[in-house]
């Protein structure tokens, strides 16, 4: 049942995504693995952001799936925004990230 649940969340988050950003089955550049510190400066915005759609732990997985595939660059400027209220375009960058073709994998894998 859980595994279910968690499947079905990650379906809603993923077509939200490609809703939300026109993103895509197009090639994606291969990411090499963000600074633990720039993650962790990103973290208290995407968190919030994930866990209005999907609580708990799905949603853990997911932002930490995020954090993992975004840029340096990106989560720099993830990091800059407001944790309360980011802006439109922070969450459509977030959205982006997650409908990545390595984001996606990796929250298949914790998961599933």
């Amino acid at each position: 049942m859980t595994i279910l649940r968690s499947t079905a969340t990650l379906g809603l988050i993923l077509g939200l995504a490609a809703c939300e950003t026109g993103i895509g089955g197009g090639p994606q550049t291969a990411v090499t693995g963000p600074a633990p510190t720039s993650m962790a400066a990103a973290r208290p915005v995407v968190g919030p952001i994930v866990s209005e759609q999907v609580p708990g732990e799905p949603g853990a997985a997911l932002t930490e799936c995020i954090l993992e595939n975004a840029t340096d660059a990106e989560l720099a400027r993830i990091s800059v925004a407001n944790a309360g209220a980011p802006e439109a375009d922070v969450v459509l960058l977030v959205s982006d990230i997650l409908g990545r073709d390595a984001t996606v994998a990796c929250a298949t894998a914790r998961l599933g």
